[in-house]
Order: structure tokens, then C-alpha cells, then sequence
């Protein structure tokens, strides 16, 4: 099930380099909540990183939706906002199916990223999700959303979306977007894992030793301890 729903993103799509990883804490379930998603679209590669509130085979049911929904869109609508109002009125339609808990509280946070082709530049869409983590020159620094939106799922609350922000993204960068079983990962003493310090002086030299290392560092901080799902997906220019 999860290589079906979530299966390995192309090493290498639209001129960048990709890497993703998912972790489900609970040892016997391979597949939990957490989304992600790449598609190479006419407006740039398009990512989806999320995680569904809740567990089973509910937050599974709405994992297939979102990723499906996902795929249509991006080749579909010329913007971040466009796509993120899809995928907020496709969950919130198919609602209804997906159990009485989804169907009361159901929401999804999420981040959309688009990557210009042949350009160094990154836009990202926030919907009450963790924001990605920047990594060039040794460096890092957390991309948050100055104005967060509403997670997907909620748009009857009335809140307008704020749009879309503008980061570089120049070469020899690393973008790595993740879910909350990476932010709220404690240590034995319960302090948060932190990764604009915890991956100071990380190696980005490829996507894949991006997730690598990342992934590396929560185990040493937690000590391979782990209560929530975790997907890392990491976008090397």
C-alpha cells in the first residue's frame, strides 16, 4: 500500500535533484497520514508535502484523495492558489465518504512548492503546515509563511488565502519540506529537535544525502525513538 500510494519520486525531474523518505511510528503500519508529491508541470516542478489529522485506514482513504486530486491539478491550473483551492474543495466534497471523524474534524496541513524551470527561484503556498528549511552554503534557514493559511479542509471558516511567496533557490541550494514527526521530535529530556540548528553545516551535495542526513541527526536527538509518522522530501538545485 504505501509503494502504491507513495512511491519513490524520480532521482531527477525537470533539472532537479529529488529524494524523499517515509517513516510510520507505529512498527507494524507502513503507511499512515503523511503525503508528499512531485509533478513536473508547465508552470515549474510542482511539490505537495501533508499530513492528515488522524490515523487508520481514514487518514489513508484521504492520503489516495489529496494525492490523486494533486496529480490533476498541477498540470491543470497556472497557480499555487488555484491548485491549493482544488485540493481544499476536493477534501472538503469527499468529506462525507471518508468516516464520521474526517467528515467532522477533517483537515490536512500542507505545503505546495513550485520550482521555475531553468529559473532559481522557489514559490510556496503554506496551509498551517511546518515550513521547509533552506540549506546553501552550510547554512539553514526555515522558509515560514508570514501569513499561514488555514489547513486544507477548512476553507468554510471564510479565512481568504494569502498568496504565494517568493524565496531564491540558487545552486548548490537544498529545499527540505517535511512533516511534524521531524519538528516534534524530542530527545529523552522532551526538548523539540530543531533543525535550523540541528542541520548546521549539513551536506546538501545531493537530495538524497540531504534526507539522509537530516533523518541521521532526529535518530541521534531521539535516540531512534519515534511517536509520530515522518516524511522528509528534499529538492536539490
Amino acid at each position: 500500500m504505501q509503494l502504491a500510494l507513495l512511491p519513490e519520486p524520480p532521482v531527477r525531474l525537470a533539472g532537479y535533484d529529488i529524494a524523499a523518505s517515509y517513516r510510520a511510528a507505529q512498527t507494524e503500519a507502513r503507511i499512515g497520514g503523511d503525503l508528499y508529491a512531485v509533478h513536473d508541470s508547465p508552470w515549474g516542478l510542482r511539490v505537495l508535502i501533508g499530513d492528515v489529522r488522524g490515523k487508520g485506514m481514514g487518514a489513508v482513504s484521504t492520503v489516495a484523495l489529496l494525492l490523486g486530486a494533486f496529480r490533476e491539478a498541477a498540470e491543470d491550473v497556472p497557480t499555487l492558489e488555484a491548485l491549493g483551492a482544488r485540493l481544499d474543495r476536493r477534501l472538503t466534497r469527499e468529506a462525507p465518504g471518508l468516516g464520521e471523524e474526517l467528515e467532522i474534524e477533517g483537515f490536512t496541513t500542507a505545503v505546495l512548492a513550485e520550482f521555475a524551470h531553468g529559473g532559481e527561484l522557489v514559490r510556496l503556498l503554506n496551509f498551517g503546515h511546518p515550513g521547509p528549511y533552506l540549506v546553501a552554503g552550510g547554512h539553514v534557514r526555515e522558509l515560514d509563511a508570514e501569513v499561514p493559511n488555514l489547513p486544507l479542509g477548512m476553507s468554510g471558516f471564510g479565512q481568504e488565502v494569502s498568496p504565494h511567496q517568493e524565496f531564491a533557490f540558487p545552486p548548490g541550494s537544498s529545499l527540505l519540506l517535511v512533516t511534524d514527526g521531524v519538528t516534534e521530535s524530542r530527545n529523552p529530556q522532551g526538548v523539540f529537535f530543531d533543525p535550523v540548528l540541528g542541520l548546521e553545516g549539513m551536506s546538501c551535495s545531493s537530495a538524497k544525502a540531504a534526507v539522509n542526513s537530516l533523518l541521521t541527526r532526529v535518530d541521534a536527538w531521539t535516540g531512534g525513538v519515534s511517536t509520530d509518522d515522518r516524511a522528509v522530501l528534499a529538492v536539490a538545485h
